[in-house]
């Protein structure tokens, strides 16, 4: 999570049910390879802008090869948001990190 963080709107009487889904959601993601954008699992999905490659969001595709939309609607979770990202990264092949 080291350039994003996932949201939820708390949706549960349990807030920790919840946090725990969005863990979940997270490491699904990062143990999945992207289909949109190629990079394989342990990796951030990326962008290219202007000819350079740029750390993104988990792509939709990679979410739903994850199967994050079959686990999240349980605790009320009808799909991922985001924090706000905390700046603009040119991507490597650096890995994501589980929680």
């Amino acid at each position: 999570m080291e350039y994003f963080t996932l949201a939820a709107k708390p949706t549960s009487d349990d807030p920790a049910v919840v946090e725990a889904a969005l863990r979940r959601a997270w490491n699904a993601c990062a143990e999945t390879a992207c289909p949109k954008c190629g990079v394989p699992a342990g990796q951030y999905c990326r962008n290219r802008t202007r000819g350079d490659w740029y750390v993104t969001r988990f792509h939709r595709p990679r979410q739903d090869a994850a199967g994050v939309p079959q686990f999240l609607p349980p605790v009320g979770i009808h799909g991922l948001s985001w924090a706000k990202g905390k700046g603009v990264f040119r991507w490597d092949d650096r890995r994501v990190p589980t929680v």
